[in-house]
């Protein structure tokens, strides 16, 4: 609709043809292109038919390299972001770059709704039969009411953000899909004013898949 509205007015004249006129339709394609390829990897990955390239998988490596990506944002919001290892390395059987992509979600929702001077911490541990990644802020913490419906495709506890922010609002949905493609499984708990925790619970690898880094 927005598209619609600014491509007529500047067919009819209301707006010059200007490069500057037509940055808020590119925009627009790129927002619509990010639907399109998101609904498309929720869709696979609900009817079991994403494909993953699965390998074993060190995850303390896999945090590090996620938080570094994120360095820079983080520092430029005054936010502290810190990555917490496991004791020894942790090991699954994983596509990294569906996981990274899962990782990265969660971070960049943390570091958006954390305040300037809140803390973002990565966490890998050892669990009983595999492993537990968590990606724990301190901002603003999500509403009792909502907290059961994070996970569902387009679901925003803030109508008036549903377009603003130039999320898809299908994020946590795909990262639940991901991690289940995975054998795991994905959790937040969260109460407004203390922040937000997202569990990820992974199987650990086969001995044999592991001796193998």
């Amino acid at each position: 609709t927005v598209m619609q509205g600014q491509i007529e007015a500047l067919q009819d004249g209301v707006f010059p043809l200007s490069a500057e006129n037509l940055e808020p339709v590119h925009g627009e394609t790129l927002l619509l292109a990010r639907l399109v390829s998101d609904l498309r990897d929720l869709s696979l990955a609900e009817a079991g038919q994403l494909a993953l390239d699965l390998a074993p998988l060190e995850l303390n490596g896999l945090l590090q390299r996620v938080g570094a990506r994120f360095a820079s944002q983080a520092q430029a919001a005054h936010i502290y972001l810190q990555v917490l290892e496991a004791e020894a390395p942790l090991v699954t059987v994983a596509d990294a770059q569906r996981l990274e992509q899962v990782l990265g979600n969660l971070l960049s929702n943390a570091l958006r709704h954390t305040p300037e001077g809140g803390t973002v911490s990565l966490e890998a541990q050892a669990r009983l039969g595999g492993a537990r990644l968590t990606v724990r802020d301190s901002g603003s913490g999500i509403p009792a009411e909502d907290l059961p419906h994070v996970f569902e495709r387009f679901y925003r506890g803030d109508p008036a953000r549903a377009h603003r922010d130039g999320h898809t609002g299908l994020g946590l949905a795909i990262a639940r899909e991901l991690i289940r493609a995975h054998g795991g499984e994905i959790t937040a708990s969260s109460a407004p004013g203390k922040g937000t925790a997202f569990t990820i619970d992974l199987p650990g690898a086969p001995s044999e898949a592991a001796a193998t880094l």
